[in-house]
């Protein structure tokens, strides 16, 4: 089985733009293959549908939600651990 696609979102902060994927997808692990979810960010260039620069990587939809969250309201992402990010999610 290939990889799912779960939620995909364009943000727009002023005149820049994200593209924020996440899929369901198999990693290998040491005991073996396991299913997860991963949510990937690039910069993205709405005129020429090109996703520009890799920017974060993150875990399933929480993640995905906090992000698109973060990118609104100040057009970055904090760390993961910070109060800021914490209250998007």
């Amino acid at each position: 089985m290939g990889d799912i696609r779960v939620w995909k979102s364009y943000v727009w902060y002023g005149d820049q733009c994200f593209f924020v994927s996440t899929i369901r997808r198999k990693f290998d692990t040491y005991e073996g293959a396991v299913r997860g979810e991963e949510t990937l960010v690039w910069e993205y260039n709405w005129e020429t549908n090109d996703r520009g620069k890799w920017i974060y990587q993150a875990a399933g939809v929480l993640d995905h939600q906090a992000i698109c969250r973060c990118l609104i309201n100040t057009g970055m992402i904090p760390d993961q651990d910070s109060d800021d990010f914490q209250r998007f999610r």
